[in-house]
């Protein structure tokens, strides 16, 4: 059995559906739907483009003066403690580095690290 869907204006007619066949029955169509929607404009969001920011090293001397320690040298360029810890594991672990033997190097003038 084919069935045809016909619509005639706001009458729905559906051929083959009732108890007769080949009778159309009306069908009354459902309520309409009706639903509001609120569009906001469309908004211009400007993002500023990233910034660059170059840091130089700092600007080292050849070889630290008589009067300053190598950690007092260190730290009067910029260097960072850990830069500090570092540069005394690479020379060997100088015991002049360490003034209380604690295994924390140039304590006196970073600060105490442990």
């Amino acid at each position: 059995m084919v069935k045809r869907i016909v619509v005639v204006g706001a009458l729905l007619l559906v051929s083959g559906c009732a108890g007769t066949p080949g009778t159309a029955v009306p069908i009354a169509p459902a309520a309409p739907v009706t639903s509001t929607v609120t569009v906001a404009p469309p908004q211009t969001v400007v993002v500023p483009p990233p910034v660059t920011v170059t840091q130089q090293a700092p600007a080292a001397q050849a070889k630290p003066p008589r009067d300053r320690t190598a950690c007092q040298w260190m730290h009067s360029n910029g260097y960072s403690y850990t830069a500090a810890y570092n540069a005394w594991l690479a020379a060997g672990y100088p015991l002049n580095w360490d003034a209380d033997r604690d295994g924390w190097p140039c304590e006196q003038t970073f600060g105490d690290r442990n």
